[in-house]
């Protein structure tokens, strides 16, 4: 059986006549990559460097001069490569 509580949430009764917040969906928990490992950040192809905090990592690309240089990005915007490297 189903119900409202008074602060809007729902609420459930279980066969035991207990009651049950209602379950929230479970998120996809978001890994850092592995150092070393060659990813894509927007339209380049980078290379992980290391780890920086707050789910982030310090990547490694190159410039239109062909400079490396060293960003820190979150975890969320690097992707795989695929099937095919550029």
């Amino acid at each position: 059986m189903r119900r409202e509580s008074a602060s809007g949430s729902d609420i459930s009764t279980n066969s035991n006549g207990g009651m049950e917040t209602k379950r929230s969906r479970v998120r996809r928990q978001i890994l850092c990559p592995p150092i070393g490992a060659l990813l894509r950040y927007q339209t380049r192809i980078v290379r992980v460097v290391a780890e920086a905090r707050g789910q982030r990592a310090m990547i490694e690309s190159l410039d239109t001069t062909g400079r490396a240089f060293v960003s820190t990005v979150k975890w969320a915007s690097l992707c795989e490569l695929g099937a095919q490297l550029f």
